[in-house]
C-alpha cells in the first residue's frame, strides 16, 4: 500500500484504500480539482497528496439533512478537525458553503477534475452533476455511485461513466 493511502486511512471516513490510490494516482495528472465534500479530510487528503496545483475542499461542515440518525446527522466540530488533518498543505483552498453556491466561484471548464461526494439524494446528486460538470475541463467524477440516490441520479441523467475503484465513478471528458 502506498504510504499516502496509508496516511489518509488514518483520517475518519468511508474511502477505502482503492479508492483512496485512485483518487491520489488521479490527481497526480491534475492541475486544479475542486472537491465536493470534504468532511473530515480522508480523500482530500489523497487528492492534495497527488496533485501538484489548486485543490479546492467544498463543504458547509453542518451536518447532512438526508442523515437523520449517522454520523454526518448533526453539525460538530468537523471544520475542525478538517483543518487539523489537511489543513498544513499549501495548495488547498477550502470554500465553507453549499456546494451550488461554491459553483458560482469558478468559470465554466475552468477546473481539470471535479470530485462529488456531496449529498447522496438523487436531487442534490443531479444538481452537483450538473452544476460542476460545465466547471470541468478533463474528469467528473464522484464516490458512491453504490448507494442508491447517486446511481439513480446518474442513471436518470443517461450519464456514460464507468466504475474505477470501490464505489467511485468517472466520466471523462
Amino acid at each position: 500500500m502506498h504510504p499516502i493511502v496509508e496516511s489518509a486511512l488514518k483520517i475518519p471516513g468511508w474511502m477505502g484504500d482503492a479508492e483512496l490510490e485512485w483518487l491520489y494516482r488521479t490527481a497526480q495528472g491534475m492541475k486544479s480539482i475542486v472537491e465536493v465534500g470534504s468532511w473530515m479530510g480522508r480523500s482530500t487528503f489523497a487528492l492534495l497528496s497527488g496533485c501538484k496545483g489548486s485543490v479546492t475542499a467544498v463543504d458547509h461542515w453542518q451536518g447532512s439533512p438526508s442523515d437523520t440518525t449517522g454520523p454526518l446527522a448533526k453539525a460538530h466540530d468537523g471544520y475542525a478537525a478538517f483543518f487539523r488533518n489537511v489543513g498544513h498543505f499549501p495548495n488547498l483552498t477550502v470554500l465553507r458553503m453549499p456546494s451550488l453556491k461554491a459553483a458560482e466561484c469558478f468559470k465554466d471548464g475552468s477546473v481539470d477534475m471535479a470530485f462529488i461526494d456531496g449529498e447522496h439524494t438523487i436531487e442534490a446528486a443531479t444538481d452537483d452533476y450538473r452544476t460542476w460538470k460545465a466547471k470541468c475541463r478533463r474528469l467528473i467524477c464522484g464516490h458512491d455511485v453504490t448507494h442508491r440516490g447517486v446511481r439513480d441520479a446518474l442513471r436518470a441523467m443517461g450519464v456514460p461513466y464507468r466504475i474505477e475503484a470501490g464505489s467511485i465513478w468517472s466520466q471523462w471528458l
